[in-house]
Parts: structure tokens; C-alpha cells; sequence
């Protein structure tokens, strides 16, 4: 491997760590609000039932198209205590 090759594979590899890290960070940030307006909507011990059965629901649905359930599985087991 060249040193031409290194650094662009180097400066490739960075780049790609830096995305990788400002995913996460956008995605922490998604997850924190949505779980207020999620929270928000926890009113009466009703309308949290609906609610979790909804995104019940929509996992099942994800899980059966092999797609973004391990987030949407997390973030209901975060809403679950809480309380109305």
C-alpha cells in the first residue's frame, strides 16, 4: 500500500467516524423528544394503554419486515413506567 493509499484510506475511515458519531448523537436527540411528546400524550392511564398498544403494534409490524424494531423495541420499554 502506497502512503497515497494509507492517508486516503486514514481520512476515509475518520470521515466515516464522524458521521457514524453524529448519527448517534441526532438519533439521542430524536429519542429524547419523542419520548416527551410521547410522554405528553400519557394523559389518563387510557390513553398510555392506546398509545403502547399502537407502537405494539407498529413493532409488530417492523419485526415482520426485518426493520427498525431494535429502536422502536427500546423506546417502548422506556415509556412503559412511565406513569400518567
Amino acid at each position: 500500500m502506497t502512503d497515497e493509499e494509507r492517508q486516503l484510506l486514514e481520512n476515509t475511515a475518520r470521515s466515516l467516524l464522524r458521521v457514524m458519531e453524529e448519527h448517534k448523537e441526532a438519533v439521542a436527540g430524536m429519542e429524547a423528544a419523542l419520548l416527551e411528546i410521547y410522554r405528553a400524550q400519557f394523559t389518563t392511564d387510557h390513553r398510555k394503554h392506546e398509545t403502547l398498544a399502537r407502537l405494539k403494534l407498529t413493532l409488530k409490524v417492523l419485526e415482520a419486515e426485518g426493520q427498525g424494531a431494535d429502536f422502536l423495541r427500546e423506546f417502548i420499554r422506556k415509556l412503559e413506567p412511565w406513569k400518567s
